[in-house]
């Protein structure tokens, strides 16, 4: 089998538990990038919070930042997609959550921004991405485009399962929403995923999705993995995620990323 291309999340994916990439991943990648094939990073992270592990693996590819919605030629810093929510399904999603009393991250202009920059969530997310959150009422924000809506139980309580599926429910195909780990959802535009973003850029380095394997480990990479002909979930991905593709590697501990590559390619 030959590819041109390779799509790979972060966290649960290339990423060990330790939040970070392991020596023989990132030979790996690299041995495939100097054949000439593409590496790229998709992931549901912010691109500040990305751009360090493609800086890391010295990527030439672009970096697809968070699910789809921002895709960013990182050494160059030039914005090349940008695809927020609009103004009203931002509002509505934000008083729903407010009214529940979750915690709501809001991302705008590479920026991540919180009401209570004290409580769990916030310093569990601050530990996990290296990110500094802005605190600021959301009634203060001059528009209301965001570029994402994340929604942060840590419980991960059966009350949060519920309100994401109100949320689902009430906006059907008005949005895009995903949970990106058990107790971290996500809401974006509805033109946007990571597998309708990852074929847009592929197409514009004239490589078809049959060329391409991609891996991931959680909701948010269905689209992503079943878009491209080699779609492999993480051995630590859920038994519905596995069911959804052809291909199954060890896990992210496991550097299943490295392992699959040597293995089929």
């Amino acid at each position: 089998m030959k590819i041109k291309a390779i799509a790979v999340d972060l966290d649960g994916t290339l990423l060990n538990s330790n939040k970070k990439i392991s020596d023989i991943n990132k030979k790996v990648l690299k041995e495939f990038e100097k054949r000439g094939v593409k590496v790229f990073i998709v992931t549901g992270r912010t691109y500040i919070s990305a751009k360090p592990y493609a800086e890391e693996l010295d990527i030439d590819s672009s970096i697809i930042a968070y699910n789809g919605a921002k895709v960013v030629d990182y050494k160059n810093n030039k914005i090349l997609f940008n695809l927020p929510l609009n103004e009203e399904y931002s509002k509505r999603v934000i008083k729903l959550g407010k009214s529940r009393g979750f915690h709501i991250n809001l991302y705008q202009d590479n920026k991540w921004y919180v009401e209570d920059i004290d409580n769990e969530e916030t310093k569990y997310y601050a530990n996990h991405t290296g990110l500094t959150p802005v605190q600021k009422s959301f009634d203060d924000f001059d528009n209301y485009f965001m570029t994402k809506i994340s929604i942060q139980d840590m419980r991960s309580s059966e009350e949060f399962d519920e309100f994401c599926y109100e949320i689902k429910k009430l906006f059907g195909k008005e949005v895009y929403t995903a949970k990106s780990q058990t107790f971290l959802f996500e809401v974006l535009n509805k033109e946007v995923n990571k597998g309708i973003v990852l074929e847009k850029v592929l197409k514009s380095h004239g490589i078809s999705t049959d060329e391409c394997v991609a891996f991931g480990d959680a909701d948010n990479d269905i689209e992503m993995l079943q878009v491209v002909k080699y779609g492999v979930a993480m051995g630590n991905a859920s038994l519905e995620l596995k069911r959804l593709v052809n291909y199954v590697t060890d896990t992210n501990d496991e550097d299943g990323v490295a392992r699959f590559l040597k293995k089929y390619f």
